[in-house]
């Protein structure tokens, strides 16, 4: 009985350091020996648009339709995709399933902490919209155990970058100069890297302000796109056996989570956003929303102001109880008083799956 008690305020203590994202990485080191896997399209240029030799294009807006049609004629980007999941995640299913059928997982927690770690990786070396699902899961105690949401949440944080060469390439591309016209100096190497830019500290040329640079993951939207497609056909097929899709529309969720997804690789609307914000929130005097630069912000490319600050994992109990209470009156001045609310993809997720599951 005790034992259980120890054990029982154990996985309570994990959970509260989760979802404080306490067992987020703090340092500065990024994810070493994974590789995104991204799939490239060669009948598509550098920004995502079909070349001119193809009728249909690959939509900058979420739209199934089209999305079905263009993946339609292209099966063999389908079979590839669908190959590199498997091969990539096969044996971690198989592993973690094997090991759940014979008790191994719940008689050795290092064992489970290892097999979470393996799927993290896994997770994090398949891109973007499985980072995001493996995001939404970190925050579920009631899918996932303490000790595999403490490896989960790694992914909210340190993923691996891509070479600068091509984000600095990206950079001239999208604002029609060379990186030096704009700013006077840019960090070498990314500040930090996410599932779908990274981020680079830079200093303005005209006016010597410091700014944070993110630019956007070549390929990611044509990976997206596809796996997207793949999800949704999914979706759609497990709609022929009510026992699940009475409990849960896959596809409608789906569908809102990749309107939102589609929306965050456009850093223009980000930029704009992001104006907007600043000018609502500037009732709230302790809030600080960055200034953004339209005039250096592109569809894969955003200039903001750098702002310097602690993740609430490394805050004070005092501190993290007040930015609770901030948090809070942000949300409601938001909703209430302006109806524009910040909010990522995620969250929208998990606010369909709590509706859904009442």
């Amino acid at each position: 009985m005790q034992s259980q008690i120890i054990e029982e305020n154990e996985d309570a203590e994990l959970i509260m350091q989760a979802l404080r994202g306490r067992n987020i990485n703090d340092d500065d080191a990024q994810v070493e020996g994974v590789e995104m896997k991204l799939i490239e399209f060669d009948d598509i240029d550098e920004i995502g648009s079909v070349s001119s030799t193809d009728e249909d294009r690959l939509p900058y807006e979420y739209d199934p339709v089209a999305l079905k049609k263009f993946f339609s004629k292209r099966p063999d980007l389908v079979t590839k995709r669908v190959a590199q999941v498997m091969s990539t995640g096969g044996s971690v299913i198989i592993k973690f399933a094997m090991d759940v059928l014979t008790g191994k997982m719940k008689s050795d927690p290092d064992l489970e902490v290892q097999r979470a770690a393996e799927l993290r990786d896994t997770i994090t070396s398949l891109g973007p919209f499985f980072i995001k699902l493996g995001q939404a899961l970190s925050i579920r105690p009631d899918i996932l155990s303490p000790r595999s949401m403490v490896e989960l949440q790694k992914l909210c944080d340190k993923v691996p970058s891509f070479d600068s060469k091509i984000a600095f390439a990206t950079i001239e591309r999208e604002l029609g100069k060379p990186v030096y016209d704009v700013y006077s100096s840019i960090s070498p190497e990314p500040m930090a890297a996410a599932s779908l830019g990274q981020v680079y500290r830079a200093t303005l040329k005209s006016t010597g302000e410091t700014v944070a640079v993110k630019v956007q993951r070549p390929q990611v939207l044509e990976t997206v796109s596809l796996d997207l497609y793949l999800a949704r056909e999914l979706g759609m097929f497990t709609r022929q056996f009510p026992a699940l899709s009475d409990r849960l529309d896959a596809v409608a969720l789906l569908d809102e989570f990749a309107f939102r997804f589609y929306q965050e690789l456009d850093y223009n609307l980000e930029c704009e956003n992001g104006i907007k914000m600043k000018e609502q929130m500037s009732v709230l005097p302790d809030v600080v929303i960055p200034g953004n630069y339209p005039e250096f912000t592109s569809r894969r490319v955003h200039t903001a102001e750098w702002i310097d600050g602690e993740k609430l994992s490394q805050s004070t109990e005092d501190n993290v109880g007040a930015l609770v209470n901030l948090g809070v009156i942000t949300y409601l001045t938001q909703l209430l008083d302006f109806g524009f609310f910040h909010v990522s993809p995620l969250s929208v997720v998990l606010l369909c799956v709590m509706v859904w599951s009442i």
